[in-house]
């Protein structure tokens, strides 16, 4: 499973939002989102209790339990910040991202974080 580095300038629509809503974090994530999806630029699909189903995204069941992700038209791959910075940038959010692409920028608490 081979993920992207998110770049707003290359994204294309829209964006599946691939989630487990076993996961009480991504369940709160995607309620914003819908919220916010006028436009329909975000489709979601639930992947909880659907093991066969996740290798048609392209990723793991297991790994979706554990953090968020999300695809683009064009096939790219995002996890992480990246996804949700990509989920959020296709409903015209990217403002809340763009201080999580600081170098050292850490977020108590919201498990955006740098990469170890």
């Amino acid at each position: 499973m081979e993920t992207s580095t998110f770049n707003p300038g290359k994204l294309q629509m829209p964006v599946t939002v691939i989630y487990d809503s076993t996961n009480a974090a991504s369940v709160h994530e995607v309620k914003f989102l819908e919220s916010r999806n006028k436009d329909g630029k975000l489709e979601f699909v639930d992947l909880a209790g659907s093991v066969g189903a996740a290798g048609d995204y392209g990723v793991d069941a297991g790994a979706v339990a554990e953090q968020h992700y999300a695809r683009d038209a064009s096939g790219q791959l995002f996890a992480g910040t990246d996804a949700l910075y990509a989920a959020h940038a296709a409903i015209g959010l990217t403002h809340w991202f763009e201080m999580a692409r600081l170098p050292g920028f850490l977020s108590v608490g919201t498990g955006i974080g740098p990469k170890h």
